[in-house]
């Protein structure tokens, strides 16, 4: 499921909306954990050997190259050094690439705090609600909505929810035929699905787009079951359950699903074309 871009919705995030390209996200920094150590050797390779080049004994950041198997290759005095993971507390930072509200909570409606400016740098911590990301600016904790960060690669690789698809085999046909609308639980109730009515969302300005290419990304996420589950995705779309809020209902599914693409993607034909390049949604 992931990146945004639409009109009504959009103004919600961000004050002025021009998108522009993306500023190259700043690196992972490694700080000295001071509680665990007071000084670190650091290596010329990543392994306890006769290959010290130089001792940490700071609170200086260190900028992170790679992250692997318990050593952190970092920028020391202009070259590449290894130094023990372990002993360091890794900071992400992103910029903010355009002007985008600082909230108190993870959702549209939350207290903004400020609107923070393109190129404003921000501590990344976790991945949060509704497409939210949990950071620090200046010290202070909030949420910026994930398509206005240039996250660090790590950072979203290591940390971002993925839907993980049962079966990829699937072939786009021209027309699309949908199944027969009946769907069968495990506890062989069966649901009889709503007409295939466009959704329009109140107050948000965008076109809801193909409906076969919204039935191609259900049959390949769930086989088009409401019930189906994977871990924590749900449904016909495997919504995310936080997305949901505790409501499974299939009339909230097909309201949710509609409001989380046309957020991220514009368009269910957005989200296909990226679904087809990515493999998820």
């Amino acid at each position: 499921m992931t990146k945004i871009k639409k009109y009504g919705l959009v103004a919600a995030l961000v004050l002025p909306t021009i998108f522009t390209a993306t500023n190259k996200a700043e690196a992972s920094k490694a700080v000295k954990n001071s509680d665990k150590a007071a000084a670190v050797n650091v290596r010329s390779e990543a392994k306890e050997a006769n290959n010290v080049i130089g001792l940490i004994d700071n609170d200086k950041a260190y900028e992170v190259i790679d992250n692997q198997n318990g050593w952190l290759k970092i920028k020391y005095d202009d070259k590449e050094a290894y130094v023990g993971s372990y002993w360091f507390n890794v900071v992400e930072e992103a910029k903010v690439i355009n002007p985008a509200n600082f909230r108190k909570d993870d959702h549209l409606e939350s207290e903004v705090y400020q609107v923070l400016k393109k190129d404003d740098v921000v501590e990344v911590i976790s991945y949060a609600n509704n497409g939210f990301v949990k950071v620090v600016f200046e010290g202070k904790e909030g949420y910026i909505h994930e398509s206005l960060l240039d996250l660090p690669e790590s950072f979203a690789n290591a940390n971002k929810p993925q839907v993980v698809v049962a079966n990829n085999n699937y072939t786009q046909e021209t027309s699309y035929q949908a199944p027969a609308q009946n769907y069968q639980s495990s506890n062989q109730t069966h649901y009889e699905a709503p007409a295939q009515t466009h959704y329009e969302a109140p107050a948000q300005n965008y076109q809801g787009s193909s409906s076969s290419a919204k039935e191609i990304i259900a049959q390949r996420e769930s086989g088009g079951s409401y019930n189906a589950r994977n871990g924590q995705y749900i449904g016909r779309y495997q919504l995310s359950s936080s997305y949901l809020n505790g409501d499974y209902s299939a009339a909230n599914q097909e309201r949710v699903a509609d409001q989380y693409v046309a957020q991220r993607y514009g368009s269910w034909d957005n989200a296909l074309a990226f679904w087809n390049n990515n493999g998820w949604y």
